[in-house]
Parts: structure tokens; sequence; C-alpha cells
């Protein structure tokens, strides 16, 4: 099912960018085609091949992007695979020739993801909401690591600004009870004070015709952000991560 996951998670990114061509060394910005007509144009490139029959995942845990002499491919890590032929990320609308492309699709600012992480995600916002938003943080509200980053940032909350999202995926069935309770607490500023302390007193006694908060949909965000570890925190510009940084106000301004 990749490729038409693919296909869904291309629908979730905007289609506000530029792309630059040379010619006779002068730089044009030329426009990026639309989501929707770079879409179309991959499904008519992946349609020379016919229908599908099958699919199946291969046995691959990392690839790497070769620029060679005569032309460039990907490589698995162990070097069992090799994929020639053109290769395009469809997030980005671009078809990736050399190792710069590559790169330049390394990062994916939020303010190019096509949904808004504060009303379509199971989310609070944490800090200062009259300040540009700094980034958004996934994690699970029974983890340490987790409450520690939200204690941090509620005890300087005047200098942050972040989004919130609840992935309760260590926690298991505690976790997504914690999260619904912090999630439909009528006071906000209390339900963070719990999430920061490992508290209930914002709970309800019961969350009946409480909202799911969305959390189905925010399990999918595991996939698109690679989410390996919690909390994850991924910046505005797109800069990620794995883990709290150790020092956030540099990490805030690494480059």
């Amino acid at each position: 099912m990749k490729v038409f996951t693919l296909t869904l998670l291309a629908a979730l990114i905007s289609t506000t960018a530029k792309a630059e061509v040379e010619t006779n060394n002068d730089k044009v910005d030329l426009p990026l085609p639309t989501r929707s007509e770079f879409a179309d144009q991959t499904k008519r490139d992946l349609g020379k091949y016919g229908a599908v029959n099958s699919i199946q995942e291969l046995p691959i845990s990392r690839l790497y992007f070769v620029e060679a002499e005569s032309g460039s491919f990907i490589i698995s890590s162990d070097g069992r695979f090799a994929i020639e032929g053109s290769i395009k990320d469809v997030w980005h609308r671009k078809t990736l020739k050399t190792v710069d492309d590559v790169r330049s699709t390394l990062r994916m600012p939020l303010a190019d993801m096509k949904f808004d992480f504060n009303k379509d995600l199971a989310s609070l916002v944490l800090g200062n909401p009259d300040i540009p938003r700094q980034g958004v943080i996934f994690g699970d509200p029974t983890a340490k690591h987790t409450r520690d980053l939200v204690s941090k940032i509620n005890a300087n909350k005047e200098k942050y600004n972040f989004t919130f999202v609840m992935m309760p995926l260590i926690g298991g069935e505690e976790a997504v009870k914690r999260s619904m309770s912090i999630l439909c607490a009528p006071d906000r500023e209390l339900a963070i004070e719990d999430l920061a302390n490992n508290t209930d007193k914002s709970f309800l006694e019961t969350n009946e015709g409480c909202p799911d908060q969305n959390l189905m949909f925010t399990v999918y965000m595991q996939e698109i952000f690679k989410i390996t570890n919690l909390p994850h925190v991924v910046r505005e510009d797109g800069f990620v991560s794995k883990g709290a940084p150790l020092v956030l106000d540099e990490w805030l301004e690494a480059p």
C-alpha cells in the first residue's frame, strides 16, 4: 500500500513553492507545478506499467541516493538493492537528479503542510500564543521526558510558543485515557499543568460527549514525520530533534 499511502500524504502538502533554473548562467524563477498537476503527472508516469496486480514491501531499512558519472541511482544500506530510473519527491514536487536535490528536500517547513496542527490534530498550545510559533512537539503524556520538556516550556511560557500534539504510543491505554482527559479539560492552563506535573487537577469525572480530539488521525503523523522517539520536536523550518533537545534555546537557534 506504499504507493497509495504516498498519494494520500501528498494531499497534505501545500502548493506554495518556487523552482530555480539556470539559463546561460542567469537564474530565472519559475513556479513549480501545483500539487494536483505534479500528482497527476506522477500517476501518468506510473500508469505506463499498467494496472497494479500486487504489492510487496522490500526488506530495506535504509536507502542512499548515489550520484555517479553516468547518472544517479538509489542503493540499500546493505548493498543488496540498487534502484535506477526517475526518482520523484511528491511532497516537494521535484525530480531528484543530484545529491543537492536530495539535500534540499530533507526539511519540510511546517507552514508547507496543508493541515492545521491546532485544529486538525489532538493538540494544545504551550506557552505564549501571541508570539510566532516555534515548532510542534509530539509526545506521550505518560512519558517522563515528554513531561520534562513541557515543564521546561511552561516555566518560561512568555518566551515560547509550541503546539503540543498527543502521541500516546508509550503508555498504552493509560496514555490514551490521559490524553483525552487533558484535551477535554475545560481549563486549558490547568490541563497543561497536569501534563507537565503528571497530576489530574483539571480532569473531568467523565469525558462522555467530548470529541475524540482527532486522536486517530494523529497516529498517522508517526509515519509522516518518521517518529521513532518521543518527544519528537519539529522546528518551524522542518529541523527535527528525535528526543527532547538538550538545550532548547540553542536548538531553536541552530542553523
